[in-house]
């Protein structure tokens, strides 16, 4: 694994759906806003010259986007978010809003509509595009001298601006507020607290050219906004609507920029649930469900955003070396192994098969050495990883993979490394331990394993080295898995416990196996019915092999 980090520093551009109306705000019949005469220039002066002009003298630049947070914060205050604006499509990222191809009602229309009947509406997205276009321009270098610390950090000292509490206000509407306003507020407000970050102090140079020292910010004055906008991006993320998770990923990308930003999105559980947001297996994998229909259907994602996801998930893996407490977030319940092996097999896009490779390849030759485990604490490598893997059956992928024929050399590089250190460690790994991982992981796929012949060899193994039957117990769980294939799997191997471990009906029984069992027999897909039904029998009948 490479040590650098893979920039991820971009321009991003998101057009309102009232874009259109800008220009035709009058300033002075909104008195709501209370704007003085001086800001109500600065405003109209910053219409008719370019950014670049605007931002030209730093104190003038800082000035324009206080009035411009000052505009949001009264425009919000006064019922912004709520009106016909926030109704209008939020489907304008990037692209013209005039692409639509069935178009029944003009867009400049709509928002002059909109103007008139929302004001305050246009305003706040007025406010937020404006500031978005002068973090852009910053972040591209384009005004010397100029940059996002000497504009929203003020003093000697640099502290960051009251006013940032405007960009807060639009995100904690929630989802009944405007879709737009949250993905650029979010992302506005990302991008002015990552540049405290310590890791982001760097030189510029001014119109001269003459290298100028980076200005001091102070980053604990962000420090808590920080906590407070991770914190919102993790309410997005654990939140199963696709919808949510689109208003944040943007904003996303801009945390996993500095490692401290990274840091506290870890120990925020961040890992855990981007997990989750691109865990495709249980919606698209079952028994009924052809491989075709598979690749089309990948939850409530798009390709896009389990792309945008699983990119900054691809970031965090940069960190492994440095940190255990990453290593552990990884490891934790084999979540972020199983989703990222599941994209690798559903295979939506290339793109995002590259960065789940790329990602898995990262954990499979991650170390210990320079972060070590606190005393007491098992090792997290990459041996412990490439175990989840195996056990999530990526072998059978990266064989299939191998087959295929790409141009990308880095994919066909990181297919090579996998190949090789798992098919290593598999012949390294007993049955049995395949078995356990396999089990323990949750990500039970037809094979060897769960045959007769195993469980006739192994029966005595599932006592576990504390005799608490462990491996029964998960089984039990995973007979209630949304993944059917995973409870039929379940079904079968309690059945063939039973019948070749000693006593194994009353172990089961105890345990809570043939109720759970039960709600099974009447399950509309036919294939895990039978399964359910066999193990009933299994549970109930002495001699199964005579019923059989």
């Amino acid at each position: 694994m490479t040590t650098a980090i893979p920039p991820t520093t971009t321009s991003m551009s998101i057009k309102s759906p009232v874009a259109s109306a800008f220009s035709h705000i009058r300033w002075d019949a909104l008195g709501s806003l209370k704007l003085t005469a001086q800001e109500t220039a600065l405003l109209r002066m910053a219409e008719t010259n370019s950014m670049d002009y605007t931002l030209a003298d730093s104190r003038d630049a800082s000035m324009y986007a206080r009035v411009l947070l000052k505009l949001l914060a009264e425009a919000s205050a006064a019922g912004a978010g709520n009106g016909q604006v926030s109704r209008m499509n939020d489907d304008t990222t990037v692209a013209s809003a005039s692409a639509t191809s069935s178009t029944n009602s003009n867009p400049s229309e709509e928002a002059m509509a909109a103007l008139s009947a929302d004001p305050l509406g246009v305003v706040s997205h007025y406010a937020l595009t404006k500031l978005l276009d002068i973090l852009n321009t910053l972040a591209s270098g384009a005004v010397k001298g100029v940059s996002i610390a000497t504009v929203f950090y003020v003093g000697k000292d640099g502290v960051l601006v009251d006013q940032w509490k405007a960009l807060l206000r639009v995100l904690n509407k929630g989802g009944k507020g405007d879709v737009f306003a949250q993905k650029v507020a979010s992302l506005c407000l990302t991008r002015i607290l990552v540049t405290a970050c310590p890791s982001q102090r760097v030189s510029s140079s001014d119109k001269d050219g003459n290298v100028v020292k980076a200005r001091p910010v102070q980053y604990a004055s962000a420090l808590e906004p920080l906590e407070a906008i991770v914190a919102w991006i993790v309410s997005q993320l654990k939140n199963t609507a696709g919808a949510s998770v689109s208003i944040c990923t943007m904003a996303l990308r801009v945390l996993m920029e500095a490692p401290e930003t990274r840091a506290l999105f870890c120990k925020s559980g961040g890992i855990k649930y981007m997990s989750r947001q691109l865990r495709v297996g249980h919606k698209t994998r079952s028994m009924s469900t052809s491989s075709a229909d598979s690749k089309k259907k990948i939850g409530q994602a798009s390709v896009q955003q389990l792309y945008e996801v699983c990119f900054c998930m691809w970031v965090l893996t940069y960190d492994l070396n440095d940190s255990y407490l990453i290593r552990q977030d990884f490891a934790k319940d084999s979540v972020a192994v199983s989703a990222l092996v599941d994209l690798v097999s559903v295979a939506p896009r290339e793109k995002v098969v590259r960065v789940a490779l790329s990602a898995l390849s990262n954990l499979a030759t991650c170390n210990a050495e320079t972060d070590v485990q606190p005393a007491g604490q098992p090792t997290i490598n990459g041996q412990c990883f490439l175990s989840e893997m195996i056990a999530c059956g990526l072998i059978k992928a990266i064989d299939h993979l191998r087959d295929r024929q790409f141009t990308d050399p880095d994919l066909v590089t990181d297919i090579d490394i996998l190949y090789k250190l798992l098919h290593e460690n598999y012949k390294e790994m007993s049955r049995w331990e395949v078995y356990k991982n396999e089990v323990e992981s949750g990500h039970l796929q037809w094979g060897s394993t769960h045959k007769e012949a195993f469980f006739k060899e192994n029966a005595r193994m599932m006592e576990g080295i504390d005799g608490d039957f462990h491996l029964v117990k998960v089984l039990i769980a995973l007979l209630s898995s949304k993944d059917e294939e995973v409870a039929a799997i379940a079904c079968f191997d309690i059945g063939e416990f039973v019948r070749h471990y000693p006593n194994g009906r009353a172990i089961a029984k105890r345990l809570g196996a043939k109720e759970l069992v039960m709600h099974l027999i009447e399950h509309e897909n036919p294939e895990l019915q039978r399964h359910a039904l066999q193990c009933v029998s299994k549970i109930m009948v002495q001699n199964w092999e005579y019923v059989k």
